[in-house]
């Protein structure tokens, strides 16, 4: 009997080659386009979780309280690891990552290298990382040991073994000449669905042999630079745990945080939700969503909902057709549910073509999607991805041909064979209610699409506080002999008309800055504490940026006194700390940390995260001239290739051996928004296709409507009709379902969208004209849709129309 079914499905899928191919075409599309969101929403969902024993690997967070602000961080200090596991026999093992980024060298080959971390050899007890040579239980007990992951082990060495070799790294070498590294082992690249990544790993003790007075600093627990992962013991509760934390602060960092008026609460952070879930500052990696997931996870059901749609709208429309063919077979003798198993297997079947079709769709557009994403599309498919999409299909194959299945079943013989069979009003409504449904996602995705343009214009071009464009940064990380030759590097840079500016800074606004703790006064004279990001740069540091002083002046290394006691700080800082003039900050006393000195200057707020967040305060002090590890230059745009490589061959003369890393500070910034970017095509690729597959159901419905109507069309061109009164009227109830669709769905748009943008601490003031424009482009697929067979029917011969009355 099924093989009857299919037989007979196959040559009903034969004779509609049409209806077929759109049929296929649109689930297909859906399917893709669900599969490739599925995989991208399970591979999201995954980070982490390969670890063997991720559900008990947690990762200590902190919140800092001060007098003037609270904030929650994913940093920590280097003694923690070893008290927890020392107090709490709930913790089984404890590990700490300490992320860097520098120039890594053997022989003639050298790089600047990030993902570059020092652990604990606990690292190979909690994490599920095994080494392909070494042996992890030693591997990084000495301090200058070094593990790499075989892409580095391939980069340096080829086809060498890397054991007991040295590289150069330029990081805890406190003479900034490098310092020798030996290479004790190799493991496998970690998986990307992890939520830090690295290259290669070093022995945690290397910063205690670089800077040996480190361990005995008193200030040791308040270096918050580190991350700590605990790998509690099976069983434990790790909210109980949490609750001790308090005391265990108390005990140990107590008599500090009484004595500066900054407090610590910790947290413990599973290690599983931390991708999706935390948004902390000082994040050790780019964190991913959850709203990103929810989003895309309703973009794909909804896509391949619209598809579904389509089917029944497609299938209920060749039905007609296909009237007189169930007359006969009810005539002799066919009953309701064998015609609709035989329907649904005719669904069935094509769905599953579809799937073989999205199937190749999804082989085809995988270096799109690669590029879209950012990831190796091909690595996040899965059997479970695979078991997904057939069961997917099967459902969306009997969802879809449910209702022609009955529809269809539920001719009257008479009335077919005779051709006065009419579609009742309730199948009319629901038809038109699921056009209307596709309509008002596809016109939510429009808007969407237009807010999400709207707000990426906006960051481009929003006032950051200093001038961004014609700005080129230079990485040097801290070479010694980049640090003795600055000065003359920079006079002949200068030389050059090309080059209007070159300053230095330990670090680069946009990278985010670190945090310190500060002491001041208020307009009273009452004691301040608190804390403040800190900037350290070079002479001309806010020329060169373009940013503005507010009150007071820039520094003046002629001044002996602006190399050590002298601050600057931003209108956020001010109004922080209650000054409220800028005018009334200069002259503060002010202490960061051992330098203690006074406010010179206030300075315009500038932006050194991203517009998610609020500008927050900062201090800015000179740094000394020997510890910069960015250049930053100002120069003319005109002549951008022969600028570069003018610096490129200054550079080569003074420093031959150095290496340095050259960057835009636009691209710098762009990279900021990569996962916004990232978010906006892949949405408007998925924008475009939810239209393609709610016209091809806007068109099954209007070749059902024109078919319905033929004799009609045919008696009023008989009568005199014109071409344009026909177009109108098979035209006319359409769009009035679309426009209904618009005006249902811009206000639900405006909701979600205005949501989205709440993650944005600055956002683009988003008018009624976006949602105007999506709404008329809307309109306009459906219009051209629609004309394709209105212009048919008003052509059509009417005589054929007539020919059986």
């Amino acid at each position: 009997m099924f093989l009857n079914h299919l037989k007979i499905a196959f040559r009903a899928l034969g004779r509609g080659k049409i209806y077929t191919i759109l049929n296929i075409t649109g689930l297909a599309l859906g399917l893709a386009c669900f599969g490739f969101i599925s995989a991208w929403v399970l591979n999201e969902l995954s980070y982490d979780r390969f670890h063997e024993k991720h559900d008990r690997i947690y990762r200590l967070t902190g919140e800092v309280k001060t007098d003037s602000e609270t904030f929650d961080h994913a940093v920590t200090s280097p003694p923690m690891a070893a008290a927890l596991q020392r107090d709490f026999p709930e913790v089984e093992n404890a590990v700490r990552l300490d992320k860097n980024d520098c120039i890594v060298r053997r022989g003639d080959k050298q790089f600047l290298e990030d993902g570059v971390l020092f652990t604990d050899p606990s690292f190979f007890e909690i994490f599920s990382y095994r080494l392909t040579r070494g042996n992890a239980a030693t591997a990084l007990n000495d301090p200058y040991s070094l593990v790499l992951t075989e892409s580095m082990a391939r980069k340096y060495f080829g086809d060498e073994n890397p054991l007991g070799q040295q590289m150069t790294l330029f990081v805890y070498d406190p003479g900034g000449q490098g310092a020798p590294y030996t290479v004790t082992g190799v493991l496998p690249d970690p998986p990307q669905n992890a939520h830090f990544t690295f290259n290669f790993l070093g022995s945690f003790n290397t910063m205690y042999a670089a800077m040996p007075e480190a361990a005995t600093s008193e200030w040791l627990w308040f270096w918050n630079g580190y991350y700590t992962y605990l790998l509690l013991k099976p069983g434990t509760d790790p909210a109980q745990l949490q609750q001790k934390l308090p005391a265990f602060a108390d005990r140990y960092l107590g008599e500090k945080m009484r004595e500066l008026n900054m407090f610590y609460k910790f947290s413990l952070q599973p290690i599983s939700a931390i991708h999706l879930h935390s948004d902390l500052r000082y994040e050790i990696q780019a964190t991913g969503s959850i709203d990103a997931v929810y989003i895309f996870a309703t973009v794909g059901l909804f896509i391949l909902l619209i598809a579904c749609i389509n089917y029944m709208n497609l299938a209920t429309a060749r039905s007609l057709g296909r009237a007189r063919e169930v007359g006969v077979k009810k005539v002799v003798g066919a009953r309701p549910i064998q015609l609709i198993r035989q329907f649904l297997v005719e669904s069935i079947l094509l769905a599953f073509l579809a799937l073989l079709a999205s199937q190749l769709l999804m082989e085809l557009a995988q270096p799109l999607m690669t590029q879209l994403t950012g990831k190796p599309v091909a690595l996040i498919f899965s059997p479970q991805l695979l078991l997904l999409m057939v069961l997917v299909t099967l459902l969306a194959g009997l969802f879809a041909g449910c209702y022609p299945a009955f529809f269809i079943a539920a001719f009257k013989p008479v009335e077919v064979l005779k051709g006065a069979f009419k579609s009742t009003a309730a199948g009319i409504s629901l038809r038109q209610a699921l056009v209307v449904f596709q309509f008002v996602i596809a016109t939510v995705l429009l808007a969407g699409m237009g807010v999400i343009n709207a707000q990426m214009d906006f960051i481009r071009s929003k006032d950051l506080g200093f001038k961004r464009d014609a700005l080129v940064t230079l990485d040097v990380n801290g070479y010694a002999e980049v640090q003795r030759g600055m000065e003359a590097f920079r006079n002949d840079l200068l030389a050059n008309s090309t080059v209007e500016g070159v300053t230095t800074s330990r670090g680069l606004i946009v990278n985010g800055l670190s945090n310190g703790h500060i002491e001041t006064v208020d307009n009273a004279g009452a004691a301040i504490s608190s804390s403040m990001y800190r900037l350290e740069v070079g002479p001309e540091y806010l020329s060169v940026y373009g940013i503005n002083l507010l009150a007071g002046r820039d520094f003046d290394p002629a001044i002996p006194t602006d190399t050590a006691e002298a601050f600057i700080v931003n209108r956020a800082a001010v109004e922080m700390l209650g000054w409220g003039d800028p005018a009334q900050a200069i002259g503060k006393p002010f202490k960061r940390g051992n330098m203690s000195g006074r406010v010179i200057g206030v300075a315009r707020d500038f932006h050194f995260a991203s517009l998610h967040k609020p500008v927050e305060p900062v201090s800015i002090s000179l740094t000394s001239p020997r510890r910069f590890s960015r250049i930053t230059l100002r120069i003319r745009s005109e002549r951008l290739a022969e600028t570069l490589t003018f610096i490129r061959q200054t550079w080569q003369t003074h420093f031959p051996e150095a290496l340095y890393q050259l960057n835009f500070m636009n691209d710098r910034l762009n990279q900021q928004y990569r996962q916004e970017q990232q978010f906006r095509d892949i949405f408007q690729m998925f924008v475009v296709i939810s239209l393609i597959i709610a016209g091809l159901g806007l068109f099954g419905l209007a070749s059902y409507a024109v078919t319905q109507r033929v004799k009609e069309i045919g008696i009023r061109k008989v009568l005199g009709a014109p071409v344009s009164r026909i177009i109108l009227l098979v035209s006319r109830d359409f769009l009035k379902l679309v426009i209904l669709a618009c005006i249902i769905a811009c206000p639900l748009a405006y909701w979600i969208m205005n949501r989205w943008l709440q993650d944005f601490a600055y956002r683009a003031e988003i008018g009624p004209g976006v949602f105007l424009l999506a709404a008329a482009a809307a309109i306009v697929v459906a219009a051209l849709t629609i004309s394709y067979q209105s212009i048919r029917a008003a052509l059509a011969d009417p005589v054929k129309a007539l020919r059986n009355e």
